[in-house]
């Protein structure tokens, strides 16, 4: 199990920890190739270019 060090939240992947931690930190690591929008979680921004 993968713990969020801010809230103790559990996760079984450490790739969901990661983009449960942005909620916390509010960093956005994707950005928008076509406007000024940044996600947290990519799957989003690919859904914001459709």
């Amino acid at each position: 199990r993968y713990l969020c060090p801010f809230c103790q939240k559990a996760f079984s992947r450490p790739s969901s920890l990661r983009i449960h931690t942005y909620s916390h930190t509010k960093e956005k690591p994707f950005a928008c190739p076509e406007c000024p929008r940044q996600f947290s979680v990519q799957s989003n921004m690919r859904r914001h270019l459709r």
